[in-house]
């Protein structure tokens, strides 16, 4: 079989589609929605909603880590989720020097409403997909390992240029410390 010409047209086709996706997402990423509340919350703050939720006895550093953001930056967004009343700070779950977060019932709310767009838009997308082979499913999967590899590498180059430590960017789906 012959190597795949990674510079045909069809190959930067399927990259040109990428780049695509991923300028939608950026776009939806940057509309606020209301996720059954009446409070805007902007994407960024959905997914510290949802990281909330998946973690018990969580704190400001462990939700920074699932985010692959700085402890700051998390900070400051719980901070507003605080004041838009879907999080709340709370002593004493582990011990009563830590302040762990929870989510409020309007901030379960927001969590179970976007936990359905979810899997929504999982539905929507495999069922326009279709039923696919194995060798299909393992060349998908071999494409988005790469994508990630990629930004991976990407996200540590732009650290490193800002002189980051990697620990305050780590991705926790990241393998290692500087995959």
């Amino acid at each position: 079989m012959p190597e795949p010409d990674h510079h045909s047209p069809e190959f930067r086709d399927i990259y040109s589609s990428w780049m695509r996706i991923k300028n939608k997402m950026n776009l939806i990423d940057n509309i606020p929605q209301e996720y059954g509340t009446k409070t805007a919350l902007f994407l960024s703050e959905i997914h510290t909603i949802q990281a909330i939720g998946r973690t018990e006895g969580n704190n400001i550093r462990t939700i920074a880590a699932i985010l692959g953001v700085t402890p700051s930056a998390a900070s400051q967004t719980v901070t507003r989720l605080t004041k838009k009343g879907v999080v709340q700070k709370v002593r004493g779950i582990k011990n009563e020097k830590e302040v762990s977060l929870v989510l409020t019932p309007l901030g379960r709310i927001a969590y179970d409403y976007h936990e359905r767009i979810h899997e929504q838009m999982y539905e929507r997308i495999a069922g326009r997909i279709g039923e696919l082979t194995e060798d299909e499913l393992a060349s998908l999967a071999r494409i988005f390992s790469a994508f990630e590899s990629v930004y991976n590498e990407r996200i540590i180059e732009l650290a490193s240029q800002k002189g980051m430590k990697d620990s305050s960017i780590q991705d926790p789906f990241i393998e290692g410390p500087s995959a």
